[in-house]
Formats: C-alpha cells, sequence, structure tokens
C-alpha cells in the first residue's frame, strides 16, 4: 500500500513510523489511529452543529438616515448665507430657525408678488364693470369676454406668484431680500452643507434633519447571492448589534456586480450617520446545512474535505474524508453541505497531517 506524504507539515520518517504502527484495516475511505497516534499528530476534533444560517462576513457598509425619517431643507432661491444658526446633532422643533439666505431673486419674487396681486385686482375690477355694462347693454359680448379672461390669467400669475412664497417669510430684522429656513420638523440635525458666506443655488440642499434617533445601514452583498437576499434577514454589527434586512435593491451595480440591501438598527445603537463599516449578513441555510469549525476544511484539488472521526474496534479511533460544498463562512467557522450530520466529530486540528494517510 503506498501513501503520499506531499504537503505534509510532518517529516517523511515521522509519518512512515505512523503509517507502520496504524492498523493494516485501513482502506482508501479511513485512517485508523490508536489513542497514542492521534496525540502524537496533535488531532483534535469538534463536533458539528446545525446551521442556522449562512455567514457573509465583512461587507463593506454606510450608515444611513432612514428614509421615511428624514427631510432635507433646500434653498428655495439662489443667494449667500448670511448666518447658520445650528449645527450638527443639534436638536431643533418644528419652526426653529436654520439659516439666512440673503436673495436677490427672492427680492424679485416680492417685487412680482406685488405686482401680480395688484394687476390681479384691476383686471377683476374691469371685468365686473363690463359685466354690469354688458348686462346694460352698452358693450358687446366680445369685450365682456375679452376682459374676464384678462381677469382669470391675473389670477392664475397671482397665485403662481403665492406658490413661488409658499412657507418663505422675509426676516423681520433682517436686510432686503434675506429670507429665512426653518425646521419643517421636530428632531435633530443630521448635516449641514453650507456656512456663513457660501453661496447657494436655487434647490440645493442645505440641511438633512431626522425625527428620531433611528439610523440604517445600507451595504453591498454580489450579486451571485440575489436567490438568498430577502427583507427579514438578520444583519450584525461589528459590535454585536442586530438588525433586519428592509429593503433589497432589484438592480445591480455594473461596476462591483452588487446589490445593495438596507437594514434597520434599534434606536440605542450608536452609530453615526457617514460612519463606513463592515457588517456580517446571516443567509438562510438549506437543509442539512451545518457548521463546522473553519480549521477542519482542507482543500484537496478541486474539492473540499473534512475527517470525520468515529470510534474504531480496537479502542482507537477511525477517520474518513468526507467532500463538502461550502456555503459560506466567517472568522471561525464555515458551513457546509455533504454526508455529513450534526453531532458528529470532525477534526478540527491536525486534519493536514491526517491527508498524507489517505491510501493512494
Amino acid at each position: 500500500m503506498l501513501f503520499s506524504c506531499v504537503r505534509s507539515r510532518w517529516p517523511v520518517p515521522f509519518v512512515l513510523g505512523l503509517l507502520m504502527g496504524a492498523s493494516t484495516a485501513a482502506t482508501a475511505a479511513e485512517i485508523r489511529l490508536d489513542a497514542a497516534q492521534a496525540q502524537r499528530l496533535d488531532v483534535r476534533t469538534e463536533t458539528v452543529q446545525p446551521a442556522q444560517g449562512i455567514p457573509l462576513d465583512r461587507l463593506p457598509a454606510e450608515i444611513v438616515v432612514p428614509l421615511e425619517t428624514s427631510r432635507t431643507v433646500s434653498a428655495p432661491f439662489a443667494g449667500i448665507v448670511s448666518s447658520v444658526a445650528v449645527d450638527e446633532g443639534a436638536a431643533v422643533k418644528a419652526g426653529a430657525l436654520l439659516a439666512r439666505v440673503q436673495s436677490r431673486d427672492f427680492l424679485a419674487a416680492q417685487a412680482d408678488l406685488r405686482r401680480s396681486r395688484s394687476d390681479a385686482t384691476l383686471a377683476q375690477s374691469q371685468s365686473q364693470r363690463d359685466a354690469m355694462l354688458l348686462d346694460e347693454g352698452i358693450i358687446a359680448r366680445a369685450r365682456a369676454d375679452e376682459t374676464r379672461a384678462r381677469a382669470a390669467d391675473a389670477q392664475a400669475r397671482l397665485a403662481q406668484a403665492r406658490a413661488a412664497l409658499a412657507g418663505i417669510a422675509p426676516v423681520r430684522d433682517g436686510a432686503a431680500g434675506e429670507y429665512a429656513l426653518r425646521a419643517p420638523i421636530t428632531g435633530r440635525v443630521l448635516r449641514r452643507a453650507v456656512a456663513p458666506g457660501q453661496v447657494v443655488g436655487a434647490f440645493d440642499p442645505v440641511f438633512v434633519l431626522a425625527a428620531d434617533a433611528r439610523v440604517d445601514v445600507q451595504f453591498q452583498v454580489p450579486v451571485a447571492q440575489r436567490n438568498a437576499l430577502a427583507p427579514g434577514l438578520v444583519l450584525e454589527m461589528a459590535d454585536g448589534v442586530q438588525g433586519r434586512v428592509v429593503t433589497v435593491a432589484s438592480t445591480a451595480d455594473p461596476v462591483s456586480q452588487s446589490l445593495r440591501l438596507r437594514a434597520r438598527l434599534p434606536e440605542s445603537a450608536h452609530w453615526r450617520v457617514g460612519e463606513r463599516t463592515t457588517v456580517r449578513l446571516l443567509l438562510s441555510a438549506p437543509q442539512g446545512a451545518v457548521r463546522v469549525p473553519l480549521s477542519a476544511l482542507l482543500a484537496d484539488g478541486a474539492r473540499t474535505l473534512v475527517f470525520v472521526a468515529s470510534p474504531a474496534a480496537n479502542g482507537g479511533r477511525q477517520y474518513r474524508a468526507v467532500p463538502v460544498e461550502r456555503l459560506g463562512a466567517d472568522a471561525r467557522e464555515a458551513v457546509v453541505r455533504g454526508a455529513l450530520k450534526a453531532g458528529e466529530a470532525v477534526v478540527a486540528r491536525g486534519a493536514s497531517a491526517l491527508k498524507p494517510l489517505m491510501a493512494q
């Protein structure tokens, strides 16, 4: 019987000595060692555990604000920031002053509103007079229809001018054209994008507010795992805090070939919006999947093997190599599937020393 010692960490004479003392009942499917031989090879076992899920470890992630609890405050008119009243992290009430902006466009919009209001009043009065003259037969209906149309057009322009200034009020003690940005909700300031003296464009985001202390974590998962991804999966942060997946993107990023997922973290989490980290996602494990120590896995060409230990008739132990499919892993354990059951013993230490003892 020939044995291979290639890639063994044990000296060839030592391994040959073990072989001479090993039971001649060993077959191509098993290796038998007595207690002394197993001790010299430092072979140790651990019990196979049922897999509750498949871990995907060290996925890149970023802490983000929940979409449904956040509000972005934008500058309605271009201008220069004259002052900022709050900074990031500040708690604010709805209507609280956030910043002041001095704007020529705001000044022009105020003038347009006054002009539109005057034009609408004049056009409405003219329409009412022409309606009376039409009733008295003094003017033709065409003229009355024309003035009524002009009045309707003036009212439409007035409504448009009012809408442009809806919710925006000039600062009472401010300069001409200065308006106030106020908090639309009660909450906390997550992001401040401006400073005094900075120029902002129309509709530029200036502040981001959140209604409560909750945060989300957004992360990427390889698109190859798409069939296993679904809302409700458990996610674990580096500090042990757990959350649950709430959304899975329906399209993949063409560059990274990954899918974006979002998970909700509890309010007690200490993570901050914008912080980058890594997360551990637990996918649903298929039937028959088990957990084994990562050190139990042994590469054998294209295959992955584990050695299963069981009592031998002579009082020692016999070890058989079992091919397994690796489904996932973390820093310590791997989830595999194969002819392996929970409760069996696998070699967690010394597997590389057993490999040369396999019959060729």
